[in-house]
């Protein structure tokens, strides 16, 4: 049943309100209580019996005909359409989705599917543990949602998982009179404008925030919200938008979308065809060089930046003349400072890689995928394109920003999912006004943890890590050797292809072949090294006899500036009560501790290996922590500043 243009229109106006600011003083300590009472509340009693209500309608909805489950699915659709898809209605709605998953493809929601689906639909960011089968969670939920008649937003972490879970869920969606859309990076314009029209919707949030960005831009700068609500009305807009309404948005790997990724804001920008600055950038590489560490600048490893000192700022105006642009003691020490933090902060094959075409294409730290058509602000992407000698582009200039934090508290109704949302449950109820609520596992999780193992010298590591391998891969057991970079994932491939070792790499350089290499994984023998393009959303199904060996093994070489991206890894292994192990190797020079415990990483004998990766993290998250709060700041200042 479509709807009106006044519908539509309206829907759109109703749906791009703003929530109201931030609460503070007494006020926050009044909403930070309720927060807490709200994530420490036991609703599980209620869901769970629920869900053997729901339970106890399965045989009853299996019985029915093909023609008499559609009129059942269109009196659910008809009730969710005027609100009243409630209770015992909600319930049988409910048990028709499940329904549907059977029918088509013969998987059964188990209970605990089936509480996190309620839980859903209440508006919680749900904690499933890694295996528990999370996107027919999603499904089942969405699917609820959807029959209310306005697109439902179903975010994830990549494009692999969009493709994926939309393809996989498609039947279901289809048996219950639901369209199923999906937006990739690839996605034309009329694909777009088709799919997100289309009743679930796939994408990621950074192709959504963009596409409603562009929005923005189509409907003309400086005007008010009433004008734009106005031009709706009137009709002068209909077509142009992309994004028809932000109303329900379900996000999987909640804590990776909503809190680790929103430290930066998704800018939308255009850059002319010459670069007119391309000889200042190489000009003040030149100058880099000839300054010396620790007397001309100081490297802060904690935040990844570089400040000239008084000697430096002396040295660089000597170096640099008194004449023309060099002149400007701001614009000299703005652009050499740069290119001193691209030659010492920014190494080549973990913040960035070359492709074929010599681009600088930024890595994604959290996903470990290529982040396409992003680039650094303020000069840096320049800067560290002539270090490595490459085509420097132009320099950008910024049409619009929205940080994440600001995007999704637009939507009226929101919930989420995640493996690892409890450490997360204090900013997701800050930020987002969203409780916690963990779901019990289908089965005992039976993952053994053997204790962490600590060297002085990433060498020392390596070699550890590489002879553990071996020892397994000579048992018949599959590893997944989980790294941070694509410099380290290659380095183990280096010294696993010295020892005549098969083995199969997963980075963002073999992306295009992740579904084979990931289908592989499990197999008896199997060697699979990583970044963290395998922490989140993959299944790793053991091969037949693997478990009587103890199953995957994982390898962890380096801890995450997040203790949850670990837990991540971890999870890959042990899953749906099959057996498992994972374990830590870490040495005194890795990233983490260089960057926050760059005193005490030396004393890890005394403090111990666990202690220390504790103390490092937990620095880390408050500083990733303070840093998405300035982003909302500054979000919420240029809003009012100047309006878009």
């Amino acid at each position: 049943m479509s709807r009106t243009v006044n519908q539509e229109l309206w829907a759109i106006f109703d749906a791009r309100r703003v929530k109201a600011p931030d609460l503070k003083g007494p006020d926050a300590w009044v909403h930070g209580a309720v927060g807490w009472v709200r994530n420490h509340r036991n609703v599980l009693p209620r869901l769970t019996a629920q869900a053997q209500r729901i339970e106890d309608l399965e045989k009853e909805i299996h019985a029915l005909g093909a023609t008499a489950f559609r009129e059942e699915v269109e009196e659910c659709r008809c009730l969710a359409r005027v609100g009243r898809l409630t209770g015992a209605a909600l319930e049988r709605g409910m048990a028709l989705a499940r329904e549907a998953a059977v029918r088509t493809l013969g998987l059964r929601p188990f209970p605990c599917q089936i509480i996190g689906a309620l839980a859903l639909c209440e508006g919680f960011i749900a904690e499933m543990a890694t295996g528990e089968g999370k996107t027919l969670t999603a499904s089942l939920a969405a699917s609820i949602w959807a029959w209310a008649g306005r697109p439902v937003h179903v975010i994830t972490v990549n494009d692999y998982l969009v493709l994926r879970d939309a393809r996989e869920m498609g039947p279901v969606y289809k048996l219950l009179g639901i369209e199923v859309g999906h937006i990739v990076h690839e996605s034309k314009h009329p694909e777009r404008w088709e799919h997100y029209r289309r009743g679930v919707v796939y994408c990621t949030q950074k192709e959504l925030v963009a596409d409603f960005l562009r929005d923005q831009i189509a409907l003309g700068a400086l005007r008010t919200s009433t004008q734009t609500n106005i031009m709706m009305l009137a009709g002068q807009v209909r077509g142009r938008l992309l994004v028809p309404g932000l109303f329900k948005v379900l996000v999987d790997e909640a804590d990776s979308v909503l809190v680790d990724e929103a430290v930066t804001p998704l800018i939308i920008s255009n850059s002319p065809e010459d670069n007119i600055n391309a000889p200042l950038y190489k000009a003040a590489d030149e100058l880099a060089v000839q300054l010396e560490a620790d007397r001309d600048f100081k490297i802060d490893w904690t935040v990844r930046s570089v400040e000239l000192t008084p000697r430096g700022q002396r040295r660089l105006e000597l170096l640099s003349g008194d004449s023309g642009f060099w002149k400007g003691r701001r614009r000299r020490e703005e652009l050499v400072t740069n290119a001193l933090t691209a030659r010492y902060c920014y190494v080549r094959d973990e913040q960035y890689l070359i492709d074929d075409e010599g681009k600088v294409l930024i890595i994604d730290e959290f996903t470990g995928r290529i982040m396409k058509d992003r680039s650094w602000r303020h000069g840096m992407h320049q800067a560290i394109e002539t270090k490595e000698g490459v085509k420097i582009t132009s320099d950008k200039e910024n049409l619009a920003r929205l940080s994440f934090q600001r995007f999704f508290r637009q939507y009226p109704i929101m919930s989420g999912m995640t493996g690892t949302a409890w450490e997360a449950r204090g900013e997701l109820w800050q930020m987002y006004h969203r409780p916690v609520l963990r779901i019990p596992t289908n089965r005992p999780c039976i993952r053994r943890h053997l204790p962490t193992r600590m060297f002085a010298t990433m060498e020392e590591k390596w070699t550890a890590v590489v002879q553990r391998v071996l020892e397994l891969h000579q048992k018949g057991v599959p590893v997944l050797v989980g790294t941070r970079s694509v410099l380290a994932s290659e380095e183990v491939g280096r010294r696993l292809q010295a020892t005549n070792t098969p083995h199969r790499i997963l980075n963002a350089r073999q992306d295009a072949q992740e579904a084979a290499i990931v289908a592989l994984a499990g197999q008896p023998g199997q060697i699979t090294v990583a970044t963290n393009m395998a922490g989140r959303g993959t299944d790793i199904k053991l091969a037949k006899g693997v478990a009587e060996l103890g199953g995957l093994h994982v390898i962890a070489t380096e801890p995450h500036a997040s203790g949850r991206v670990d837990r991540q890894l971890f999870g890959r292994a042990a899953r749906q009560g099959d057996p498992g192990c994972a374990q830590m190797f870490c040495s005194a020079e890795d990233d983490l501790f260089v960057r926050h415990a760059r005193h005490l990483r030396h004393a890890w004998r005394i403090i111990g290996p666990t202690n220390l990766i504790q103390i490092a993290q937990a620095r880390a998250e408050r500083l990733a922590r303070f840093n998405r709060k300035q982003v909302l700041k500054a979000d919420d200042w240029m809003d009012e500043a100047m309006p878009f």
